[in-house]
Parts: C-alpha cells; sequence; structure tokens
C-alpha cells in the first residue's frame, strides 16, 4: 500500500495535487529521528523528507550496516506546501532530475537482467544479491 496520502497530508494537498508535483507510488521509510521520509520508484528513485517545518527533495542514498539497510539522503532542495500547490511544473521538473542522477547509479544484473541500485549490486562482477545468493552461494 502506497503512502501517498500521507506525504500529500502533511503537505496539506489532495493526493491527485501532489501526484501531479512529485509523482505517485510514496513509501515512508525510516529516516533521521524527528524527521519522516517517503521515497518513490523501484529501485528508490525520488525521496521526500518532512521536518516538521517544510521539505526537503533529495536522493535517496541507502548503504548497509551489517545486514540492515540504512537509509540515507542527498538533499537536493527545500520546498513548501505553497510550491506544491502553485509551483507543480518547476517541482516536478526538479523532482525528475534527483530521479536522474539516481538512476545513472543504477546497473542491469548480467544473469537475471533486472535493474538495480547499486545497494543490491553483489560487487564488481555486477550480479544483483539475488543471483548472487543462488548462482554464488553468497549468503546475507
Amino acid at each position: 500500500m502506497s503512502d501517498t496520502a500521507s506525504l500529500a497530508e502533511l503537505a496539506g494537498v489532495a493526493p491527485d495535487v501532489l501526484v501531479r508535483a512529485l509523482g505517485d507510488a510514496w513509501f515512508e521509510v525510516a529516516g533521521p529521528p524527528h524527521e519522516r521520509w517517503f521515497v518513490s520508484g523501484e529501485p528508490a528513485q525520488v525521496a521526500v523528507g518532512w521536518d516538521g517545518f517544510g521539505f526537503t527533495l533529495a536522493r535517496p542514498e541507502p548503504r548497509w550496516e551489517g545486514h540492515r539497510l540504512v537509509w540515507e539522503f542527498l538533499p537536493d532542495r527545500r520546498f513548501s506546501s505553497d510550491e506544491v500547490l502553485y509551483e507543480r511544473a518547476t517541482l516536478a521538473e526538479a523532482a525528475e532530475e534527483v530521479a536522474r542522477k539516481r538512476r545513472r547509479t543504477f546497473r542491469w544484473c548480467p544473469v537475471c537482467r533486472r535493474v538495480n541500485a547499486r545497494e543490491h549490486v553483489h560487487d564488481n562482477t555486477g550480479l544483483c544479491m539475488p543471483c548472487a545468493e543462488r548462482h554464488l552461494g553468497v549468503v546475507y
């Protein structure tokens, strides 16, 4: 289930307004304390954070800490609820640029031919983690 409605509520706009400005299929992920973070895309391509004062458009850059994926975000720009309402095209363009930067880091698995974010690529072989488990016996 998508958290798009929750993000729209935080922004104080209707979900269809949020979708036109920032896209759809938002899911809340664990971020820094006292902040709420949502990511969109599969693999995650764009992030929006809420810190109680405003919103941050960011590129998701998760990393592994042992067996746990920790979400980190590279901020691109701050924005307000008013921008979601009145400057949708500008915000949509900014979100697409963030997504383009993130997609440049994606890799295709040479075995299953699926696209993977770099945090899900085994090593310099380029195998995704499921293929590395299945074909190399790697345990994650």
